[in-house]
């Protein structure tokens, strides 16, 4: 199968710049179309530019940051979360980067036409829409509601510079309008170039952008931050837009029933050969192209940490065979360490986060480094904070993670799994879901890692779910079935991004407010007789670290926390790791949800174009 490297052209040199800085630098330098015929060539070195957007796998593995998943080793990487964000003077996702990305994509489109070879261009002009939509929604939609829609470049003296904000709702079916071109004129997965969009990706962002769009609106029905759009239609177009991917026939899950399947999904260097795997980033460093992500991640906790509140969402198979949730099996053996936590709990725990056994680096065929315990006793970037050290995503090949800035290891940035999940949501919260449905699509995931199958009567209520009253929530009324949908996607997606806007299109702010800021059980690390009577029995290779005398001796003995206890981490009077205590002596995190749920808009903004509006709470 052909493998396209994502080696980004630099044969065509566009200055790009925001219209009036969106709009206050002097806009002098033009995007011109100076030697440009508009050739297929051209648009497609043209459009390359754009798939720089999906960075290093770092970001991918990070990206659930600022979510009740995953905690920084630094306070202030909780933005939405804090009570310190002001309004900003300038800038602040409203500026000449972003605005600059449209008006470059503007470009395009006005001009292509002059092509004598429309025919050929049209499947770069399709990618250029999916960008323009993807941009639209990451950088305003879901940061800032309802925002001016530009679709022509403009210039100095354009009128559509003072055009007020559009409705959120307006700026989403223009999201959606975009896609639909795009989905018409790019080609289907079975043709088109590996490492390109395809018509399915195009559905997938669709199904995405909708589902979005459509619980927004759904969920903040009656605040400030409620839209004019019609839900159902929205629900409905996510649904449709999920089917079409999985009716597709292209696309299966991966490595079903494989041992440590699903961990093996996130750590590979080519994802020619998946089912699953939709679009990646191919990194190949004979031409240059690699990163540092695996650098140092398995010597070190990389500054984060999962959070108790993740940890705790995964089920329990219980001693009747079925999926409960800790607090109703009879099984559950508690956290007072480690290997309790994870015992009888949904496999992708135990491969998503580290735990005692687990590779760390594997160096030939017979010299391993394993896992016995987080990495809380080094400093900021390399710590764990939480006692929970993230696994999910590491490649444990020696050489990779000896390699300074020449890692291989590919970025997914879609898969398959993404659109089943969708669809059940969409089909639950339209009223439609059937078992059929569920095995179809969660049940799916379960058989990847052999978990219980999901009923539509699921058999229990969790007390302590997510959307339950003992947990702070207040909205509208989420069903049983709904909230293990909303588990299956928070466990399936844990640290892949999905979270925080999950968060927010579900108005669950109750979370970050009523949940502590807490990770694992700090005693387990003072009193380690847990940890030695386990490796009494591990299968220890010969050749680690000296052997299995050498092992205890150095790694597991010399372990001493209370010489780090109040300066590296934290312990609450509950037991556990609180990383911010110093900060939030309470415990909880500040989520302001008359004003937090959209960012402010920069006051220079709202000074060069008086019809705009400030979002709400930021007045």
């Amino acid at each position: 199968m052909k493998k396209i490297y994502f080696i980004f052209q630099t044969g065509i040199v566009l200055l790009l710049t925001a219209c009036s800085d969106f709009l206050i630098k002097d806009p002098l330098d033009q995007i011109t179309d100076v030697n440009l015929t508009y050739t297929a060539e051209q648009c497609k070195l043209y459009v390359n530019k754009y798939y720089t957007v999906w960075g290093s796998p770092n970001s991918v593995f990070h990206a659930d940051l600022g979510s009740d998943n995953l905690l920084s080793y630094s306070y202030s990487n909780n933005p939405d979360l804090i009570d310190n964000r002001v309004v900003p003077a300038s800038g602040g996702g409203w500026g000449t980067g972003e605005w600059g990305n449209i008006r470059s994509i503007n470009f395009l489109l006005d001009n292509y036409r002059k092509s004598t070879e429309l025919d050929k261009v049209e499947p770069f002009i399709g990618e250029a829409r999916f960008f323009r939509a993807h941009y639209y929604f990451v950088q305003f939609l879901t940061k800032f509601g309802g925002v001016p829609w530009i679709e022509t470049q403009l210039g100095l003296e354009s009128p559509e510079l003072y055009q007020p904000r559009a409705k959120r709702h307006e700026i989403a079916d223009h999201i959606l309008a975009d896609l639909d071109l795009a989905i018409e004129r790019i080609p289907s997965f079975s043709v088109q170039a590996r490492g390109r969009i395809s018509k399915e990706v195009a559905q997938l962002y669709k199904a995405r952008v909708a589902l979005y769009e459509g619980t927004w609106e759904k969920y903040h029905a009656g605040t400030a931050f409620a839209g004019e759009g019609d839900v159902r239609k929205y629900l409905t177009t996510a649904r449709d837009a999920s089917f079409a991917v999985i009716n597709s026939g292209f696309f299966s899950l991966d490595n079903v029933g494989i041992k440590d399947g699903y961990h093996l999904l996130f750590n590979q260097h080519d994802y020619s050969n998946s089912k699953e795997i939709m679009l990646w980033r191919k990194y190949n460093l004979a031409l240059g192209v690699s990163h540092s992500d695996n650098r140092d991640a398995q010597w070190n906790g990389q500054g984060v940490g999962l959070t108790r509140r993740l940890v705790e969402s995964y089920l329990c198979i219980d001693i009747d065979g079925k999926a409960k949730p800790i607090s109703l099996a009879s099984n559950y053996q508690g956290d007072d360490n480690l290997l309790k936590v994870i015992a009888n709990r949904d496999p992708r725990l135990t491969q998503t986060m580290f735990a005692p056994g687990r590779p760390r680096t594997i160096n030939g065929i017979d010299t391993t480094v394993i896992f016995a315990k987080p990495n809380i006793n080094r400093t900021d970037v390399e710590k764990c904070v939480t006692g929970y050290e993230m696994a999910k995503g590491l490649d444990p090949d020696f050489a990779q993670a000896m390699a300074a800035s020449d890692a291989e290891k590919a970025t997914v940035i879609f898969r398959y799994a993404e659109a089943l999940l969708i669809y059940a949501e969409a089909r639950a919260e339209l009223g439609e879901l059937t078992q059929a449905d569920l095995d179809m699509t969660v049940n799916k995931l379960r058989d990847r890692v052999g978990m219980p199958h999901l009923s539509l009567a699921p058999g229990y209520t969790d007390p302590n779910g997510d959307f339950t009253a003992a947990r702070g929530y207040e909205g509208v009324p989420v069903s049983n079935i709904l909230q293990e949908i909303r588990r299956e996607r928070r466990v399936e997606f844990a640290l892949e991004g999905f979270r925080h806007n999950d968060l927010k299109r579900w108005r669950a702010h109750h979370l970050w407010n009523h949940d502590k800021i807490q990770g694992a059980k700090t005693a387990q690390f003072k009193d380690l007789t847990w940890l030695v009577d386990f490796f009494k029995t591990f299968p220890v290779p010969s050749t680690i670290n000296g052997g299995y005398d050498e092992f205890i001796n150095t790694t597991v003995a010399k372990w001493i926390p209370e010489s780090i206890e109040g300066n590296n981490y934290w312990t609450d009077d509950e037991g556990y790791f609180a990383p911010y205590q110093k900060y939030i002596p309470d415990g909880h995190f500040k989520f302001d949800p008359n004003k937090a749920y959209l960012l402010p808009l920069p006051t220079e903004q709202l000074v060069v174009n008086e019809n705009l509006v400030q979002n709400p709470g930021w007045e």
